[in-house]
């Protein structure tokens, strides 16, 4: 027997952020796709607490801070004081995966986003005396395969599926054609967004459907109505904010 039960707890998730986001910028040329990944694991966990680590006083993870607190969870600053260790997202980690596993004996499940093999021994440790199921998470061909074996349940940012930075990218590509050809007026409602970007790229309606409302989502586009055929008739249109779109890494100014 464990020297402490959590058997059919709540789970909570442990992300270093830093190393993410370095992965997938490293693999793919992406961002994080915070919302998504915090979607799966919603779906498939009962998420009770969420921690996200990483220097964030760094100006290519500042930005995204607000983006993580939207989802719930809480940023944890890993920047020493004396800024002499640079990060330490490893140790601050474990003394809140410890911490909250001492004080709340609700949680069961561990949700640990890391590549690092130092983890190896606080996995099993988790595991064989604190019973607790260990969910890893992880970019693609960033995990080893001894830290995979290790955990109960395994899940891969972003898999085989196309990022949602790059849907994002192919639907702000469009309205930047939009705006280089005012020439030719066109009106780009949700609907049509959809069936453009989905046929230019030749990518599925739903997922394009799926990134353009998150875009809505996040009011880095919006809807207007504007007045058409000499003001006949009324059609809501989509417009994009340059302002948040650039602060998001996702318009670049031609």
């Amino acid at each position: 027997m464990g020297l402490f039960k959590k058997k059919n707890g709540k789970a909570a998730a442990f992300v270093d952020y830093e190393f993410w986001s370095s992965a997938v910028d490293n693999v793919y040329g992406v961002r994080p796709d915070v919302s998504a990944f915090d979607k799966i694991i919603s779906e498939k966990y009962d998420i009770k607490k969420k921690f996200y680590f990483g220097r964030f006083t760094l100006p290519v993870l500042e930005a995204e801070a607000s983006a993580i607190r939207e989802t719930g969870a809480e940023t944890v600053d890993t920047q020493d004081s004396d800024k002499i260790r640079g990060d330490r997202s490893d140790f601050v980690m474990l003394e809140y995966i410890f911490e909250l596993l001492e004080t709340d004996k609700t949680i069961g499940t561990v949700i640990l986003f890391t590549s690092d093999n130092q983890f190896v021994p606080v996995v099993s440790f988790l595991k064989e005396k604190m019973d607790v199921k260990i969910v890893l998470c992880g970019v693609v061909k960033t995990i080893g395969a001894k830290f995979r074996q290790l955990a109960d349940d395994f899940i891969e940012v972003p898999g085989g599926e196309t990022p949602r930075n790059t849907y994002y990218d192919m639907i702000v590509d469009n309205f930047r054609y939009i705006y280089r050809h005012k020439d030719k007026a066109i009106y780009p409602t949700f609907l049509s967004t959809i069936t453009t970007v989905a046929r230019l790229n030749d990518v599925p309606e739903d997922d394009v459907r799926t990134a353009l409302q998150e875009l809505i989502d996040k009011k880095i586009i919006y809807k207007v109505e504007v007045t058409v055929n000499q003001g006949e008739n009324t059609v809501r249109v989509l417009r994009l904010d340059k302002v948040k779109a650039q602060k998001n890494g996702l318009y670049l100014t031609d």
